[in-house]
């Protein structure tokens, strides 16, 4: 595809003598690399001197595999994550707000719903130079992974993933207040597997479901070229695929020596993006050690296997909110396109 699809910030021209509302919209250029549920990109911001407005575009939900808004709020979440990285890595202070359920306004503009505000701070801001950056090594690690960061969908070698990796993934999700069950046991993880076949025969057994999907193949949003894309979009919308996409993402569920679910004590938009963050700092993380991560929402989009996952994973009143695979991988080339900043600000 046209690597013009995905413009990437040169990290060099951070504008560290600007005002803060300029300072703001160049990290917003991290901020839209982040990963979204078929690459739908829901999310908004809206710039205003020092506050950065970070707003759940509703509009682009897919109201068929993700009819509650789970994966959409997950999908912001990951971008907050990205813009954090980045505030950190330029020396800028920030704190972020969660707009509560109860003070949150039906909509926004273009009927986005206004879910946090990041504040940054007025002075705070270095130069970009490596030696004199407050960053840690691993804050400037984090960083780097932002652009090179991609989801791998092949299968995943044996290989064990290091103990002190999941523990830092692990203590990342608790210090925003999010559970991490890790299912390294291979029986554990065939009946997972299990769980992805019939999740798969359930989907594609649904019209709409098939036509939602082949919506978003079609316009390329998922990285294909044209003459693919449409390709795609016609086998997907007219051919009842389930048992072979079973099949397959079944093998990738058993070949993950990890599979990871994210979980919050409670399902509320807050906790999705926060489930959201945890995840996009786990990938970050596991990019930046040369491993891969895949996320598969779809367990969690058909409610009777959700509560099976749930059930098999002993999650008591803990409710399972994104799962993916963490691994060793051949690389995937794969660059889905980016909106530019210019097309999320409002």
């Amino acid at each position: 595809m046209d690597d013009a699809s995905r413009p990437e910030p040169d990290a060099a021209a951070f504008p560290a003598d600007a005002d803060a509302e300029t300072r703001a919209e160049f990290l917003l250029r991290y901020a839209v690399l982040a990963p979204s549920s078929h690459n739908s990109q829901p999310w908004l911001f809206g710039v205003e001197d020092d506050e950065i407005r970070v707003y759940a575009d509703e509009s682009r939900q897919l109201t068929v595999a993700d009819p509650d808004g789970r994966e959409l709020y997950v999908s912001v979440g990951c971008a907050l994550e990205n813009l954090l990285v980045a505030a950190e890595r330029f020396g800028v202070g920030c704190t972020v707000e969660y707009v509560a359920d109860d003070d949150r306004p039906e909509s926004g503009p273009d009927a986005a719903r206004h879910v946090a505000t990041v504040r940054l701070d007025r002075e705070s801001a270095v130069a970009t130079d490596r030696e004199s950056t407050p960053a840690t090594g691993r804050a400037a690690a984090l960083f780097d992974a932002i652009a090179d960061r991609r989801t791998n969908h092949r299968p995943f070698r044996s290989e064990s993933v290091p103990e002190s990796l999941l523990e830092r993934v692990e203590a990342d999700a608790a210090s925003v207040g999010v559970g991490l069950e890790l299912v390294t046991d291979p029986a554990r993880r065939e009946r997972i597997a299990a769980l992805q076949t019939r999740a798969d025969e359930r989907q594609f057994d649904d019209p709409s479901y098939r036509a939602e999907l082949g919506r978003w193949i079609g316009d390329g949003s998922l990285g294909a070229g044209w003459l693919a894309a449409r390709v795609g979009q016609l086998a997907v919308r007219h051919l009842d695929m389930g048992a072979r996409e079973g099949k397959k993402n079944s093998k990738l569920v058993t070949s993950a020596p990890v599979v990871a679910v994210l979980t919050a004590d409670k399902d509320t938009v807050e906790s999705r993006l926060r489930v959201g963050r945890a995840f996009e700092r786990a990938a970050l993380t596991a990019t930046s050690e040369g491993l891969a991560v895949h996320p598969m929402s779809q367990i969690l989009e058909v409610e009777e296997l959700r509560a099976e996952l749930s059930e098999l994973l002993g999650l008591g009143e803990s409710e399972p909110v994104h799962l993916f695979r963490l691994g060793y991988a051949d690389p995937d080339a794969t660059r889905t396109p980016r909106r530019p900043v210019e097309d999320v600000l409002v």
